[in-house]
Formats: structure tokens, sequence, C-alpha cells
């Protein structure tokens, strides 16, 4: 028989752990978070943080895929841009708060440790843009998108943009310029069929 903790003491300390990640990212950055003040905050043994996550990049990690990748789902009986504006509105949304400085902090951390960015693209950027390109090939197919649309362009031309601003803080991050944007992208790719 297998020992170990039962499975919902595992759980309690699986919350308690994010729980204390996100709390402490609200007070300092990725790049200034321990894992012992973690371990110390979810009252755990830094051993059982190492056990579940190698480094403190795949831990911050795991909690942004769990805390915010939620707020980003989208309902799926949408139109392809409808679909698009949706998610450009969640992420602005989520980017404006506490997982913005979040996410800039893994970013950042990843430009001196390739292999965070790689997870960071794999487990958080990659799901969200090859369901985006989905929707929007599916607008193509549709012939709600004209025929020589180019999905993954597309996608990348607007979401680049809103990375952009989230990094490099050149204009506000807003609602507003998320509108703007999608509608400026998007306006010469829209068929004659196109429901907006």
């Amino acid at each position: 028989m297998r020992k170990g903790r039962p499975p919902s003491q595992t759980a309690e300390s699986h919350a308690a752990i994010m729980d204390a990640v996100y709390a402490l990212l609200q007070k300092k950055s990725v790049r200034d978070l321990t894992m012992e003040e973690v371990a110390k905050r979810a009252k755990v043994g830094k051993p059982t943080l190492y056990k579940w996550w190698p480094t403190k990049a795949t831990l911050v990690l795991a909690m942004l895929c769990e805390r915010m990748a939620l707020k980003l789902e989208k309902p799926t009986v949408l139109a392809a841009e409808e679909s698009l504006r949706f998610r450009v509105r969640r992420l602005i949304d989520a980017f404006n708060g506490p997982f913005g400085k979040i996410v800039a902090g893994l970013i950042a951390e990843g430009q001196s440790e390739p292999a965070v960015l790689h997870e960071f693209f794999n487990r958080w950027v990659s799901p969200r843009r090859t369901a985006t390109i989905a929707d929007l090939q599916r607008g193509k197919n549709g012939g709600e998108l004209r025929p020589e649309t180019e999905p993954e362009l597309l996608n990348d031309a607007i979401f680049g943009a809103i990375y952009y601003r989230l990094l490099l803080r050149s204009g506000p991050l807003t609602r507003r310029f998320g509108e703007e944007l999608v509608e400026q992208v998007i306006r010469g790719h829209r068929s004659g069929n196109s429901p907006s």
C-alpha cells in the first residue's frame, strides 16, 4: 500500500500553498518571492514544495494557471469575432488586476531562465493561443472572415500588442484599447457575411 498523506490533506496543503503564493505576490515581485516564505506561510515543509514544484517559477506558474485561467474561459456559442473580443476583454481585465504583475514577473524571470519562458509559453500562452486560433479558423471556414485571413497572424497581432503594453507600459492597457485594437486589426478581415 502506498504511503503518504491522505488525499484530503494533500488537497488542503495544495490549496494552502496556492493561497500563500497568491498572497505573497500581492506584496512582492516574483523575483523577490522565496520558497522559504511560501512554505512558512502555507505551514508546509520546503521538501513538500520541491516535491511538487522543482523551482519557484514552476510554483508561481502553477498558481497562475489555477487561479487566473478560470477567469479567461469563454462561452462556446460565440461567433469568432465575439469570441476574440471576449478573450481580449478578459485578458486585459486580468492583467489590470493582481495577475498582470505576476505575468510580467514570470516573463522577466524567463529572460535569465529560458526554461521558465518555455514552460510559461507551453502551459499558459499556448493553450489560449491555440483556442483563439481555432475560433478564428472556424470564423474563416464559416465565411465570417475573408478566405485569405491568416488566423495565427491575426491572433499574434492582437495579443502581441496586449503583452507589449503590459511589459513596456507604452500606453494604457484598457478595455477601450482592446476594443479599438480588435477593430483595427480585424476590420480588413471581415467578409460580407460577418455579423459585425
